[in-house]
Parts: structure tokens; C-alpha cells; sequence
């Protein structure tokens, strides 16, 4: 192990003179060079040791066999100094050393600051974690902290100048001071982090976090936090929450659920974002591994079980938050999804008796937007056309009743196949005649179905007449 200085990181600003040009020697007394060995002999004729002697603006440092020493950390009065190969006392510089005292988790040099006066900066007797600033060779000033004996801290320490090594180092420390080779106080700043966290079981977790450091350089805790425009939760240990987070403002609330984005940013989601379901609130969602779009409000809370206007577009959420995208029957309260059930088949569909409401989320304009107005649905491979609301509290609403000659049941409108090619639908107890398209049949007078079925049919299109024979026009 070489115990000598291995690099600088300022400068000297003075400049460093050999002994033998800056001092004088005395026949008896002072300084003598003995075989390439300075000494310095006191009033008696002997060696002076373990003390300091000027020569010029510089101090040596006499050790304990009276011999100037070189390149080596003095420690005198319970203070470190060092001096260089020429025996000069450093001041305003740093110094890498050789750790003698390394322990199992510590590098194997350490570093030094040593001030104005020579003495190396060490930890407060207050016991409490100071920082001195250093401005470094780049002319950039940081904050450092050192210990006891005037070692760099670095990694995670606590508020009483001690490093902290162990594997919950992160959860206890406070201040965290970078790499054994670095030591500047992050402050004001974020720093990504490697963690041993056996309690963490999400998939997306890396083994490191996003730490925030404030401008004081502690680390934030149990808060959310806005920086630079986003904001951020920060879970007891100061790790940044990512993922699905249950909050609640009170005891009695029903915790709502926000989402902070993947482990790079970190940051809570506003507004639109694609994601899996959270596992504490939708396992079956979240066991699909199937991502559904949610939308969270400016505070952050996921939008549920609710339809929801969103930059001019309506939008329905279920209870987990996922945005509806489909053919939908609907319970819905003042614009609260009560209940919901997704139309997959015909089977699916509701009879014209049952309280349910038909809604159509999505289609070509825009993903998940409700569909008003009219459009072509495909159900069991058959198209069928539905008219939905377009204004007013039954917005999005499948419509019931007759609209531009075209009877609508919970939204489908009622039409006769290309086989029947005529069909008789009931609404309001009345029987009415509707074509392949849907439209009524008005003013009808032996109208013929697939099945050669007669029909006649009033100004309304309501049928007066149906039969296997014509009917004879009755005579005048």
C-alpha cells in the first residue's frame, strides 16, 4: 500500500520551495541537513520532536525521532494536518490518503480538506452534521462534510456526521454525499439510487429509487412535493413513489387511487395515461397485464365509476377507473355509473322492459369517446344501425321512441331483415310496418313480406290490415 498523496483536486496557490532553498543553516542550533535528513536542533544541542518549525512562510513538522517528515498525515492537539513530499504543510487543498483505518465497507483511500491554517476540516463538536463549501479546481463550489478525523464522508449519512453502510442505509440516512470519490451534498437536486428493498414485490422495481434532495440537503419525506411544474409523492424513507398509490384525505374516505409514471420519472400522472390496473384495486386487471387508458383530475385522483366531459368529449369510467371503450348497458345517476355491463353478443343485449340503458364509447373519431348521433354497429358479425342522444342529461343515451320514421329500442334501430324484407314492430301498443332500413311504411296498401304476407298501413305507418290474401278495396 503506498502511503503517499494520490492526487490533488485544487491546486496549491503557493509555491512550494525545496528545503534547502528556503532555509538557513546554523552550526549548533536550527535547521541541519544529516544524510539527506533535515533536523532541527533546539538551544541544548538536541533534535526538537513531535513539534512544528517555521522556515520562510512554510511549517515542518519534526517527528518523534526528530526528523522533518515527508508526504504524511501528522496528527498533533487532536487536529490532522499533512505535509507534502517536501515537507511542507498543506493548506487550501485536498488530498487523497491511503485509508488506514479502513473498515469492511470503505474504500481504500480517503479524503482530506485541509483550511487556511492547515488543519484538515473535521465534524462540528456539536456532533450534528456540518458542511463546509470548498470551491473545487473546475472553480465550481460544493458542500462537503467530514468526520471525526477529517475523512470525506460520502454515500448515505445521518445527522450526526456518521456514514451509514448498511442495507437500510437509505431509509435511515439523510443526506446522501455521492461516491467514495465524490462527497459533494446533493442539494436542490435529484438522485437515482440503488436500494436493497426485499418489501417492495412490484415488477417494475429495479433494485434503485429517485431520491429529492432540498436545498438544505436532507431528503424529502412523507409529502408530495411539486417540482419543476410535476408533482411527486415521497413515501417515510424518501423514496419517490411509482405506480399505483391508495391515498385518502380523511379516515372515513374511501381511498382514492393516483398514479405516479413508471420508475424513470416518477412523476404523478394528470390527465390522460395508459397503464395496467393496479393489483390492490383491480386484481383481475392487473393479472391481465392488459394496459386501459384513466384519466386523473388536476390533483391527481384516477376518475371512476362516473361519465365525465374532457376537452368537449364525453368519457365513461368504471370503478377501477379504466375508460370504457365499446357497447355498453349502462345504470347511470346523474352522470354516476351505478352499474355496467359490456354488450359482447346479441345475448348481451337488453330487452325493452329492463331499467338498463344502452351507451356507445369510441369508434373512428376519437378512442373511447361517446358516440352520439348515429352509427353502424357490428354485434355477432351482424351490423345493426343506433341512434344515441345528442344533447341534455340523456346525452350518450341509446334513443327510445320513433325519430325520423325509424323506430329505436334502447338505441338499435328496429329494421326487417333482407329475408322478411317487411316487419311488424310494436311501440306504444301500436303495430307498425318497418322496411329493411327501418323506415315506417306509410299509406301502404298490400305490401308483401319474404314470407308473401300482406300488409296495409295508415298515414302513420300503423297496420290496419295483414293477411295472406290481398285486400279487396272496398267498394264505393
Amino acid at each position: 500500500m503506498k502511503k503517499q498523496t494520490k492526487r490533488w483536486l485544487v491546486p496549491c496557490a503557493a509555491a512550494v520551495f525545496t528545503i534547502g532553498a528556503s532555509m538557513i543553516s546554523f552550526a549548533a542550533t536550527g535547521w541541519q541537513e544529516e544524510s539527506g535528513t533535515w533536523r532541527y536542533y533546539g538551544s541544548d544541542g538536541t533534535p526538537v520532536t513531535e513539534t512544528w518549525k517555521k522556515s520562510g512562510n512554510n511549517w515542518y513538522w519534526m517527528d518523534e525521532n526528530g526528523e522533518m517528515a515527508t508526504s504524511r498525515l501528522i496528527e498533533d492537539d487532536e487536529n490532522h494536518y499533512y505535509v507534502d513530499e517536501s515537507g511542507v504543510q498543506v493548506k487550501n487543498q485536498w488530498r487523497e490518503l491511503d485509508n488506514e483505518e479502513k473498515g469492511d465497507d470503505e474504500a481504500e483511500t480517503c479524503w482530506y480538506y485541509f483550511g487556511a491554517d492547515g488543519k484538515a476540516y473535521r465534524a462540528s463538536n456539536s456532533g450534528s452534521t456540518t458542511f463546509k463549501s470548498i470551491k473545487k479546481a473546475d472553480g465550481v463550489t460544493k458542500r462537503y462534510a467530514f468526520d471525526e478525523n477529517g475523512r470525506m464522508l460520502y454515500g448515505w449519512v445521518d445527522d450526526q456526521s456518521e456514514r451509514l453502510t448498511d442495507d437500510d442505509a437509505w431509509r435511515t440516512g439523510i443526506y446522501y454525499l455521492g461516491e467514495a470519490g465524490d462527497g459533494a451534498l446533493r442539494a436542490g437536486e435529484w438522485a437515482k439510487l440503488e436500494v436493497e428493498d426485499e418489501e417492495n414485490e412490484d415488477d417494475d422495481f429495479q433494485d434503485w429509487y429517485w431520491f429529492y434532495f432540498k436545498s438544505n440537503g436532507k431528503k424529502t419525506v412523507d409529502t408530495t412535493k411539486k417540482i419543476n411544474g410535476k408533482k411527486y409523492r415521497f413515501e417515510e424513507n424518501g423514496n419517490a413513489v411509482f405506480n399505483w398509490y391508495a391515498t385518502s384525505s380523511n379516515t372515513s374516505a374511501t381511498p382514492g387511487d393516483m398514479f405516479y409514471s413508471q420508475p424513470q420519472d416518477s412523476w404523478l400522472s394528470l390527465g390522460w395515461f395508459k397503464t395496467v390496473p393496479g393489483e390492490s384495486v383491480d386484481p383481475e386487471g392487473y393479472e391481465s397485464g392488459e394496459e386501459s387508458w384513466f384519466y386523473a383530475d388536476k390533483e391527481g385522483e384516477i376518475v371512476k365509476s362516473q361519465i365525465k366531459k374532457i376537452n368537449g368529449n364525453y368519457y365513461g369510467f368504471d370503478e377501477y377507473g379504466k375508460m370504457l371503450d365499446g357497447l355498453y348497458k349502462l345504470s347511470v345517476n346523474d352522470k354516476e355509473i351505478v352499474s355496467y355491463e359490456e354488450i359482447e353478443s346479441e345475448s348481451d343485449l337488453p330487452d325493452a322492459d329492463e331499467a338498463w340503458e344502452v351507451y356507445y364509447f369510441g369508434g373512428m373519431a376519437k378512442e373511447g369517446a361517446m358516440k352520439t348521433g348515429s352509427t353502424t354497429l357490428e354485434i355477432d358479425g351482424e351490423k345493426y344501425t343506433y341512434h344515441f342522444r345528442k344533447s341534455g342529461d340523456d346525452r350518450g343515451k341509446g334513443s327510445n321512441g320513433i325519430e325520423d320514421d325509424i323506430i329505436y329500442l334502447k338505441g338499435q334501430a328496429q329494421t326487417a331483415d333482407k329475408d322478411e324484407k317487411l316487419r311488424v314492430v310494436t311501440w306504444e301498443d301500436e303495430d307498425y310496418l318497418v322496411n329493411t332500413s327501418g323506415k315506417i311504411q306509410k299509406k301502404k296498401n298490400n305490401a308483401k313480406d319474404g314470407d308473401d304476407r300482406y300488409y296495409c298501413t295508415d298515414s302513420k305507418g300503423i297496420v290496419t290490415y295483414v293477411g295472406n290474401e290481398k285486400k279487396e278495396k272496398e267498394k264505393e
